[in-house]
């Protein structure tokens, strides 16, 4: 892809084919100083492998991830509640037992709301950001890859990281554009020195209460929107120097689905950084079965052949390009059904689910990240696996889940 011939002609694209967007033709000076200096972190520098992040997840064998849900991304009345949502803080032995178990990367949601200040500074909680880096540590420590973001910032549903807002008017884009600059210049300063075991995911499922049932064809300035978003990101994060000029970051496009992923409309932004790069997209299909629970069976040959044709073209579009894509968040939720022997079967079903969209990510390319938000009861999406205290399988079932997902990309 020609980034920087892409990024010459973005306003005269952008204008062709969204004229009336009020925000297709804007840039964004991000220049601002702030009254109340960012926090700096004393943390040593470390070394940088200096590798492609194609190369670096082949040599690293980062084949495999896991994702401590419900966590730091967890929130109340509009603020940031590690252990609001149910599950306990997050420790060591955790993140031990995922990496016992045969995962290679966590990643860690991260929702910053409730520790921002007010504009223009929009100086962030020194406490959180030091929170935020002691888990990382963890995940570190026990020999994990780990990615931070910015979470449930961006619900449309009460999150600040608004797209509804932005494209509304001028002002509204202007507002959140500076917050979201804001809130990465400071995570970048606080991380800059850390190795290439972190990794910057820009945001997470963005979009405006449609959950990205938007058009396949007639770029939206809403689609235009988050392109400048993980533009400015990028430059946010390699403005900050040090290592953070060749940290690897995650992209991801419209509400993170694999259709507007591979759209024309999303493209990459230009990076000052050649190949550090990885694409994004969250898979649960079928709704029904992955997340709903309204649909017990699953493993037909349409089901099946579902999942290749949704993943194969990511490998001639992004993976021949050397390019990594993860799946950065998959599952399928455990099933509590009255009529015993469809549940058996339902279980059993999510097994094969598992095994079969996992290999088929590794055969393609593919890091399939699975989705456990510690639930495994209530009318909640059941999708916990370990135990949050000490890192064990929850059961036989979850650990059973958990092998068959290991084993689909390792054996």
């Amino acid at each position: 892809m020609k980034k920087f011939l892409i990024y010459l002609l973005l306003p005269v694209l952008l204008a062709v084919s969204c004229p009336s967007s009020p925000v297709a033709q804007q840039d964004f000076d991000l220049s601002y100083t702030p009254q109340t200096p960012d926090t700096e972190n004393n943390y040593p520098p470390e070394t940088m492998s200096e590798k492609t992040a194609f190369a670096y997840f082949r040599d690293e064998k980062i084949l495999v991830g896991w994702n401590v849900g419900n966590t730091l991304d967890s929130h109340i009345s509009g603020r940031a509640n590690e252990t609001g949502w149910g599950n306990p803080r997050i420790n060591q032995e955790i993140f031990d037992g995922v990496k016992k178990a045969g995962f290679d990367i966590v990643r860690i949601p991260v929702t910053w709301m409730g520790y921002i200040g007010p504009a223009p500074d929009h100086h962030i909680d020194e406490k959180y950001l030091a929170r935020v880096a002691e888990v990382a540590q963890m995940a570190r420590k026990a020999g994990l890859k780990a990615i931070i973001n910015l979470h449930h910032d961006g619900a449309h549903d009460g999150g600040w990281l608004s797209v509804k807002k932005a494209v509304a008017s001028k002002a509204g884009y202007n507002e959140v554009t500076h917050k979201f600059t804001r809130v990465w210049k400071q995570i970048a300063t606080y991380f800059k020195n850390y190795g290439d075991w972190l990794i910057f995911e820009s945001m997470n499922e963005i979009h405006d209460g449609n959950w990205g049932w938007g058009s396949d064809t007639v770029q939206s300035p809403q689609y235009d929107i988050l392109n400048n978003w993980n533009r400015f990101f990028t430059e946010i994060v390699r403005g900050t120097g040090a290592n953070n000029a060749t940290r690897y970051v995650v992209l991801p496009a419209y509400c993170t689905v694999p259709k507007h992923t591979l759209a024309s409309y999303f493209w990459l932004p230009p990076d000052s950084a050649p190949n550090r790069q990885i694409v994004t997209f969250h898979y649960y299909d079928p709704y029904e079965f992955g997340i709903a629970s309204t649909r017990w069976e699953w493993g037909s040959e349409a089901d099946k052949n579902k999942v290749v044709n949704e993943f194969a073209p990511f490998k001639p579009k992004y993976i021949d390009k050397n390019i990594p894509v993860i799946i950065g968040e998959c599952g399928a939720v455990k099933q509590i059904i009255a009529d015993k022997d469809k549940e058996e079967k339902a279980r059993q079903n999510r097994l094969d689910y598992l095994s079969w969209v996992f290999g088929k990510a590794k055969e393609y390319g593919l890091v399939p990240i699975y989705w456990d938000n510690g639930a495994t009861s209530g009318n909640g999406e059941k999708f916990g696996l370990f135990n949050r205290t000490n890192g064990q399988p929850i059961s036989p079932e979850s650990e059973a889940c958990i092998k068959a997902m290991i084993n689909a990309v390792k054996k």
